[in-house]
Formats: structure tokens, sequence, C-alpha cells
């Protein structure tokens, strides 16, 4: 079994039907249109399907880019050079190859070859490469549109063309005519020589006319598939017709472009287009001769552009940036005000007194956060006892004294006494010994 890859060469395979096709392998996960537009036509011809990992694929492609489809199908039917003369058209293009050992030049040769639109290929059974999934993965595709034949001896091929009147034309770098001054118009095969040493001498000496295509710069010798391109497309020019089925496309006529206008009985009219004369001219028709326009008639508004009523009369608007006092500079001559601001004013007594409610608010409040638990981990805080008040020289031990209840209150905790500055409790280092 031999293997298809790539997704252009097996749809060219599905649609030629020259291949048995045993199963088609897809990778997982890969979907495009290409892709399935290939599944499809598999799906329609009845060819299983397997769906694997891209890994497997790479095995078996062994190293041949298969752009996640391989198709498992049987070997291409080769045919004898019988066949081959039977099934050509008239007149007869043929190309045979001598001892083209690289798939990749057989496979652009055969991509040319189908372009061109020749009748098949003549390949020896030594010395020359195999149709591999590399030459038919390089052809893309045109491998299954191409008729080949296999011979065992390619002198003696030569030799039976000669006898059925096609002419043998050898290209090669020694050869004496020029590419384009041999016949070509009639039944013709054209010899192309391997890589390297080009024509072998036995086949050299069978050939019709030896012809050279002309180099102009440093390079001695051109690829053998450029070389067969060449050759064919030479052979095209001169026929002046191409022996595969391609229908020319017609060229579009190019419409001239139409404009529709309103149609003459159209009563419809414009009202841009009459010009203000004519409206005058007709206002001063219809008022009675020597007396002037009607008073009573319409007049037309009258709009003055440069007032108030229109937009664009007002000019543009200019927007002013807003500096801040510390960045702004100062025009020169003028110094900056050195006057100082109004002190705050003292406050009043009822401001003192809306002060003296707060401070016991606030006392309250803080009394009540040290009767609430401590944090976590932490032990409770003894609640401090406020301090006596002091005795005062009067002899009234230890009163204290009545203050005037108009007068401010003194600053302090709220309890008519100095503040108190609490201390903080050392905290206690736990032993870590088993005591």
């Amino acid at each position: 079994m031999n293997l298809i890859c790539g997704i252009n060469p097996v749809i060219e395979a599905l649609t030629a039907g020259t291949r048995h096709f045993d199963r088609l392998l897809v990778v997982k996960g890969l979907r495009n249109r290409r892709l399935s537009d290939a599944i499809r036509r598999a799906t329609r011809l009845g060819i299983p399907l397997r769906f694997e990992m891209r890994e497997t694929l790479d095995r078996m492609a062994g190293g041949v880019p298969h752009q996640g489809l391989i198709a498992v199908v049987s070997a291409k039917p080769l045919l004898s050079l019988e066949q081959l003369l039977e099934t050509s058209r008239s007149p007869a293009l043929l190309v045979a190859l001598d001892g083209v050992e690289d798939p990749r030049n057989l496979g652009a040769i055969l991509r040319s070859m189908e372009a061109a639109g020749a009748d098949g290929a003549l390949l020896p059974e030594r010395h020359s490469a195999g149709l591999s999934e590399t030459v038919d993965r390089t052809s893309a595709g045109a491998l299954e549109h191409v008729q080949v034949a296999r011979v065992g001896n390619l002198v003696h091929a030569l030799k039976t063309l000669k006898e059925r009147g096609v002419w043998v034309v050898g290209f090669d770098a020694g050869g004496q005519e020029r590419w384009d001054s041999v016949d070509l118009k009639q039944p013709v095969c054209l010899v192309l020589g391997g890589e390297g040493r080009g024509i072998r001498r036995l086949v050299r000496e069978h050939c019709d006319h030896l012809v050279s295509i002309p180099h102009f710069g440093h390079v001695s010798s051109l690829n053998v598939s450029v070389a067969a391109g060449i050759a064919l497309y030479e052979a095209v020019r001169q026929r002046g017709t191409v022996p595969s089925p391609v229908r020319p496309i017609p060229a579009r006529p190019s419409a001239e472009p139409q404009v529709i206008g309103p149609h003459p009985d159209d009563e419809e009219s414009d009202p841009g287009a009459a010009p203000v004369p004519a409206v005058a001219e007709t206002l001063e028709d219809a008022s009675p001769e020597g007396e002037g326009p009607d008073p009573e008639a319409p007049s037309l508004p009258h709009v003055d552009i440069h007032g108030e009523e229109v937009a664009w009369g007002q000019g543009p608007t200019v927007l002013k940036p807003v500096n801040s006092r510390r960045g702004r500079r100062l025009p020169p001559g003028r110094r900056k005000s050195t006057r100082r601001r109004p002190a705050a004013q003292a406050p009043s007594k009822d401001q003192g007194a809306s002060k003296d409610q707060g401070a016991a608010e606030e006392q309250k409040q803080s009394a009540a956060t040290e009767e609430s638990p401590a944090r976590k981990g932490r032990g409770r805080r003894r609640k401090r006892k406020p301090a006596a008040p002091k005795a005062t020289g009067d002899g009234s031990g230890g009163a204290a004294p009545s203050r005037d209840p108009a007068a401010p209150a003194p600053e302090g905790n709220g309890q008519g006494g100095a503040p108190t500055r609490r201390r903080r409790r050392p905290r206690r280092r736990r032993s870590s010994g088993g005591s």
C-alpha cells in the first residue's frame, strides 16, 4: 500500500478516481475548509475515516509534510509504451526522463507536464525515482492526472517511438541547435537528462535533434525541472493550442454608468434651484403698477449672519486655562501681597458650652471602651480610679471649689482636675519551664 500525504494531493486523487483508497487518516481536533472538503468527498465515496494523533501521522509520513491528512491507497497504475501511444492525442507530446533520481525534480516535472497538457511520461525501471509520497506531494496532485509508462530500456523505447512517426528531441548543454529552432508542431518526445551527468551517450546518439537552452549568466546549467517547463511551453507556443480542455473566460462587457433624473412631466421642483432675484421679480409682477410691492404679500425673512441669532455669527469660543495660585506668575512690576490673613476670633460662650458637652461625651465613650473586654490573647486591663482632687489652700478639707457656671470650663478630663496620665502596666513574661 502507498501513502498520499497532503490535503491537495488527496483531493486530486479522490477527483481522478485512479486509486483504490483503503482508509483516510485525519489528525484529531484539526478542522478547516479544505480538510472538510476532503472528508466530505471521502464520505460520499464510502472511504473509511480514522482520526489519529498527530504523532501517529508523523511517524507514518516519515518526514513528508502531511498537513494533517494521509490517504492509504494502492499503487498508481502504470501503462506500457503501447498503451501510452494508443491513448495519446494527435500530435503527441511525450516526455522521456533519463536518470532523474531526485523525487522532488520528478514531481516538479510531472506538475509542469500536467499544466502544459502533455500526454505522458516515460520512466526507465533503473536509475529513476519511484512514484513515492514525496513525488505525489511535490507534484501537488498532478501525478494522479498524468499517465506514466515504465520501460525496461529507454533506447529501445526511443526506437519504437521513431518507428511510430514520433520525433525525438534531446535537451542537453552540448547541443548545437537552439531550443526554438526545432519544429515542435509535429509529434515529438522531449528527452531530459538526470542531475549532474545529463543525457547518457547511447540515448544522445538516438536523438533526432540535440538542442540547448542558452545561458547568459555565470551558471552553466539549469535545473531539469526548469528546463522541462521551458521545453513544454515552447511546444505549446509553436502549436498555438493547448491539448488539454481549457476554456477561455469570456470578458464581461463594461456597462456605461447611467444617471437617472426626474421625469419631464414631474411637477415637483427643487426649492433650492430657483435663485433669489427670480423670486423678487415675481413679487414685483404681482403688485400693481407704480405702487411697489404689496405690503401684505409674504416677504423673505432677513437674517443677520453677524448677529446673535446665528450660531456662527458669535465668533469662536475661547476657553481660558485654569491656573493655580502657586504656579501663576505675576506680571513684571507687581509685587506679591504681604498682607496677612486675619487671625481667628476667640470662641464665644455658646461655642465653649458646646465644647464642654463634646468633651463629656468623649469621656463617656472612653469609659465604656475601658470596660469592654481586651483583644484576644491579652489580659484585661484594670479600671483605673479617677484621681482625687487636690486640697486647696482655703482649708475646706479637700472639697472642690465651686465654679461659676458662666465661666469657661478648664481644659482637662471633664472631672474638674488636671488631666490624668495613664501608666502602661508592664507585660508579664511567661516562663518556658515546667513551673
